[in-house]
């Protein structure tokens, strides 16, 4: 049994963490919800964002609602030391909750509401669009839409290519012939530029890919740019459903030109079963959970844990759990391998359920569930979690076990190499990292101060010696490419304005010839700014003194520093390079493309660049280094 290896992490500038309660897992007994808490990286940072409804008492006696903690949703920064950086909140703008994604460009928060009269006219689902400062930008409204309620009985899964998001929820419809209100997924496509709805399903659509009923749904755009959902169906199919969809995805349509819909009625997307559960069609207790989705270099992995009795299922039986492999060439059921990880027995007082899937690359991955233990008569989740590796083919490696590491409502991530997440119940978070090393735990409430850096090895108290970027901010400063912020700090994880940016473009240009930058009358930067001008850097309808105190992006940074170096120090020593999130045709592509190609970046986890998003400095001092010869290319 592998123990849990304490740790703890802190806030930073007296900032306190919000309070919610996440623990658990995404299912509400046959059905998943819309995630409410939420994992992702920004630079170097991460970012918690979460829905917390708040805690209440409703008095017995008279009715009365006492609020003891009110409903918010939470944006907080952390460092990679898991130290509050920056919190806010965010408005609410529908009564119903959906979910969130963080795309490359923007942030998505969805929201809805009950249309219980089915009005046409009533605004349903509405997909709100933030920068990655968080600035409200536009949104998208669904209308009507065959919806009394969006989201029920089920989750939400969404995912992005070439400027236009998919989102694939559930909801309840308008009232059929029967006299019922029947269940099913639903999907649609937004482009994002003006955020509007291209595309979409809220009716039975045979050729549309729809499960009915869906009790979860995830999504995936694969490196061929297709559109891949994994469902969760008790009836049309009654199983766990992968889907996989024909025409490419970032376009207006997920289901093709008109007329390949016209001539090809039935063949806009291929969908099977990868397994199925026992019992009556439409049986709404499928004694599953389906909660897994990852794309390989191979193939897809469907992830879930199941009962084996299907609507004979009730919360005193055992759930194993499964990892089935489907072919990217053979997209069928013959190509696809089940594999039972677990084998807890009809009499076991133990047994797993809910697995998430976390890659670390095409290559592989992590696979974690949670346990759950018999108290009584039934089963409650235990603080402790299962996890195993998993390679391309969907084999996994020893399953290992972690104590006092639960799993939540929060998918997580691949950070720094090492699979993160965090957990909160009624309480501020606890982040917890999983590597080949184990689990260790950063509660929020155990204060760990920033460490000093150690005598003689850096230049600023806030760089301390083991930080990954203490070598590259050293450097740097030590030949005059960066500065501090004064008081002896450098500020890693601050961002640049584009005069900064400027700035060092004029440095590392002015060096190649053992020159310093000139001062001029005027801005502190002016000097800076007149010298690229008059060595064509740029110019001034390129770039405006306007823009010299906006926040520099990553293609602001890219654009800008790649004019002041010589080629012969972007020459390529990776020729074959993709990046996900960015084609060489597109606007910054070329630079960027040769940034990667001569090993001075290598984006996110993913590989993506992220250009709309800030860079710190710590970032910009690494990439200085290797611009400059002062670090390895990566």
């Amino acid at each position: 049994m592998l123990a849990l290896l304490p740790a703890a992490g802190a806030a930073a500038g007296g900032l306190t963490p919000a309070e919610s309660t996440n623990a658990g897992g995404i299912y509400n007994g046959y059905h998943a919800c819309p995630a409410e808490a939420y994992l992702y990286q920004d630079g170097e940072n991460l970012i918690r964002m979460e829905y917390d409804p708040g805690q209440k008492i409703i008095s017995a006696s008279t009715g009365e609602i006492t609020m003891l903690r009110p409903e918010q949703i939470i944006v907080e920064t952390y460092n990679s030391r898991f130290q509050l950086l920056e919190s806010r909140t965010l408005e609410k703008e529908l009564p119903i909750w959906g979910g969130f994604f963080a795309g490359a460009d923007y942030n998505f928060v969805i929201f809805g509401q009950a249309n219980l009269n089915e009005d046409d006219s009533v605004e349903v689902v509405r997909v709100v669009k933030y920068d990655k400062n968080w600035n409200r930008l536009d949104h998208a409204s669904l209308y009507g839409a065959n919806t009394i309620v969006p989201f029920d009985w089920g989750g939400m899964g969404c995912a992005e290519s070439n400027g236009h998001l998919y989102l694939r929820t559930a909801h309840s419809m308008y009232m059929d012939a029967d006299g019922l209100n029947h269940q099913m997924d639903m999907m649609l496509n937004i482009r994002q530029l003006d955020m509007t709805i291209t595309n979409s399903y809220t009716d039975v659509a045979l050729n549309s890919g729809y499960v009915a009923h869906s009790f979860n749904q995830l999504l995936l755009v694969d490196q061929q740019q297709r559109l891949v959902a994994l469902s969760h169906g008790d009836a049309t199919l009654r199983g766990a459903v992968l889907t996989r969809y024909k025409a490419p995805a970032g376009g207006d349509s997920f289901l093709g030109t008109p007329r390949m819909r016209d001539i090809y009625p039935d063949d806009t997307c291929v969908r099977f079963a990868v397994d199925t559960w026992p019992g009556a069609s439409g049986a709404n207790n499928t004694g599953a959970q389906v909660t897994g989705l990852a794309e390989t270099s191979t193939g897809y992995l469907s992830a879930y844990s199941e009962t084996g009795l299907g609507d004979a299922s009730d919360n005193t039986n055992v759930y194993n759990v499964y990892l089935a492999y489907t072919d990217k060439n053979n997209f069928s059921e013959s190509g696809t391998t089940v594999r039972q990880l677990t084998n807890f027995s009809a009499s076991s007082t133990q047994y797993g359920a809910q697995p998430r899937l976390v890659p670390t690359g095409l290559d592989g991955g992590y696979i974690l569930w949670h346990l759950a233990d018999k108290n009584g008569d039934y089963f409650y989740y235990s603080d402790n979690i299962q996890y195993a590796r998993y390679g391309a083919d969907g084999t996994i490696s020893d399953i290992r076990t972690a104590e006092n590491a639960p799993l939540s409502n929060c998918q997580p991530i691949y950070y720094n190499g090492q699979v993160v997440w965090f957990t909160t119940h009624e309480s501020t978070p606890t982040f917890y990292t999983l590597d080949d090393s184990g689990v260790t735990a950063y509660p929020m409430s155990a204060a760990q101060p920033e460490p000093e850096p150690e005598p003689g090895t850096g230049s600023f108290a806030d760089v301390p010696a083991g930080a990954w970027y203490a070598p590259y901010v050293n450097a740097a400063a030590q030949a005059g490419l960066m500065e501090g912020t004064g008081d002896g700090r450098f500020n890693p994880n601050g961002t640049l304005s584009i005069a900064e940016v400027v700035t060092l473009a004029a440095r590392l240009h002015t060096s190649q010839f053992g020159l310093i930058v000139p001062t001029a009358p005027g801005p502190w930067y002016m000097g800076a700014y007149n010298y690229c001008v008059a060595n064509g850097l740029f110019d001034e309808i390129r770039l405006p003194l306007s823009t010299m105190d906006n926040l520099a992006t990553r293609f602001d940074m890219v654009d800008i520093l790649n004019r002041a170096v010589p080629e012969s120090e972007t020459a390529p020593i990776h020729p074959h390079i993709i990046v996900p999130d960015l084609a060489e045709s597109d606007p910054y592509g070329w630079a960027v493309y040769r940034w990667y190609r001569a090993g001075i970046t290598q984006g996110d986890q993913d590989g993506n660049f992220n250009g709309s998003s800030h860079i710190t400095r710590a970032e910009t001092a690494a990439m200085l280094c290797r611009l400059a010869g002062l670090a390895d290319r990566v």
